[in-house]
C-alpha cells in the first residue's frame, strides 16, 4: 500500500518516537511510506535514515484550511491509499486532504481523548483500555485496532554489574502527570531509612512546564536530596543514560503507554513502575517482570524502590523477564505484524 505518515510535531518525546517506529514497521512490510512533518521537526535525521519514498514538510497551523490544496497537489503524485495521522488536532485538514485524494484516513490515539479522531474511518490504539473506551462512546469496534508502541533497536540480555551505591534513574518531560513530585518524596522516605542511593532524572525543562522543574528543584533541596539527586536535562544518548543506571523507576499518575518503559526492558533495567493505564496493561499478567506499586502511592514506591536496590538478583531476575516479555510483545517484527494487518483492512476501497 501506498502510506502517508503524519507527524506535524515540533518536539521529540514518545509520540514522535511511535511515528519514526511506525514508518520503519510499515517498510518492513514493503509498504511505501511518505512522511509529512512540520518544517521545525526535530526528528528530521532520524527520519531520513528509515528512508521514506518521500518526505513532505509543512508549517502547519491549526485550522489553516489554505494547507488541504497545497497537501493535495503534494501529495498527488504519491497517490496514498491511506493517512495516518499521530497528532489529533491535525486529523481535521489532513482529512479534508484525504478525501480529495480519494484515500481513507486513521487516527493514531496516544492517549484516550476522542475529538476529532471519531470522524476518521479507523482509529489505532496503543492499548485495549483505549479501544474499550472508544467503543462505549459508539465508535465501530471493528475498526478500532489495538497497536501497541514498540521497540526497534535488537539487544542481547546481560547480566549488569551495580554501581555502589546503586544508581535509580528516570526521564521525561516535566509534567505534572510523570509524578516526579511523588519521586522525590520516595527518595526521600529511602533516605529516611539509611537506605543509600543515587538518582537522576533525565530531561529538558521546557517552557510549558517549567513551573514543575522550579518547584521539583526547590523539593530536593527541602529535602536534603542535593547529593544523592541529581537533574541531567535532555538525554541525547539514552544507550549511555541505561548503562549508568541499575534501576529505572517510572513513577506516573497518568501514563497512556510508556514506551521509555521498553527502552527500559531492553537494556536490561530492574524496573520500578506506577500501575498507571498503560503499565498496567503492559505487566497484566506480567507482575514479577517489575515491582509495580499504584500509581500515587508515595508509601508503596518507596517500599518498591527499597526492595529494587536491597535485593539485586531478585532485580536482575525481574530485569530478565521483562526484558523477555518486551522481546514476545513490543519488538519490531512482532507489532509489525499487527499494524500491516490493521493497515491492509483499509486497502479495500469499498469499506466503510
Amino acid at each position: 500500500m501506498r502510506i502517508v505518515n503524519v507527524m506535524i510535531s515540533r518536539v521529540m518525546g514518545g509520540i514522535e518516537q511511535a511515528f519514526l517506529d511506525y514508518t520503519e514497521a510499515l517498510k518492513l512490510y514493503n509498504h511505501q511510506v511518505c512522511a509529512v512533518v512540520d518544517t521545525k521537526c526535530k526528528i528530521l535525521p532520524e527520519l531520513q535514515q528509515l528512508n521514506p519514498e518521500a518526505v513532505v514538510q509543512v508549517s502547519f497551523v491549526h485550522y489553516n484550511w489554505f494547507l488541504v490544496p497545497y497537501l493535495y497537489f503534494k501529495l498527488k503524485k504519491f497517490a496514498p491509499d491511506l493517512v495516518i495521522v499521530h497528532n489529533k488536532k491535525a486529523v481535521p485538514i489532513f482529512k479534508a486532504a484525504a478525501r480529495l485524494l480519494g484515500a481513507k484516513i486513521v487516527a493514531v490515539s496516544h492517549n484516550p481523548k476522542f475529538r476529532h479522531i471519531d470522524k476518521c474511518d479507523g482509529i489505532f490504539t496503543i492499548t485495549d483500555y483505549q479501544r474499550g473506551v472508544f467503543a462505549k462512546k459508539g465508535y465501530p469496534l471493528g475498526r478500532i485496532f489495538t497497536i501497541p508502541n514498540l521497540i526497534s533497536a535488537g539487544r542481547e540480555f546481560y547480566k549488569q554489574d551495580y554501581h555502589q551505591p546503586p544508581v535509580i534513574g528516570t526521564m521525561g518531560r516535566f509534567d505534572p502527570m510523570k509524578g516526579f513530585p511523588d519521586l522525590i518524596a520516595a527518595l526521600a522516605k529511602l533516605k529516611d531509612r539509611g537506605v543509600k542511593f543515587k538518582a537522576v532524572i533525565g530531561g529538558a525543562p521546557q517552557d510549558a512546564y517549567m513551573e514543575e522543574y522550579m518547584s521539583i528543584r526547590r523539593q530536593i533541596q527541602e529535602n536534603h536530596l542535593d547529593k544523592e539527586v541529581t537533574l541531567l536535562g535532555w538525554v541525547h544518548d539514552k544507550t549511555e543514560f541505561f548503562s549508568n543506571i541499575d534501576v529505572f523507576v517510572l513513577s506516573s499518575r497518568f501514563e497512556p503507554f510508556g514506551i521509555v518503559l521498553l527502552e527500559a526492558m531492553l537494556h536490561g533495567k530492574p524496573i520500578v513502575s506506577s500501575l498507571a493505564e498503560g503499565p498496567r496493561e503492559i505487566f497484566a499478567g506480567h507482575a514479577d517482570a517489575a515491582y509495580l506499586f499504584d500509581a500515587g502511592d508515595i508509601d508503596a514506591m518507596a517500599e518498591q524502590l527499597q526492595l529494587a536496590v536491597q535485593n539485586l538478583g531478585e532485580s536482575q531476575q525481574r530485569a530478565r523477564r521483562g526484558y523477555l516479555l518486551c522481546m514476545e510483545k513490543y519488538a519490531l517484527p512482532v507489532v509489525a505484524e499487527k499494524l500491516d494487518a490493521a493497515v491492509k483492512y483499509f486497502d479495500d476501497k469499498d469499506k466503510k
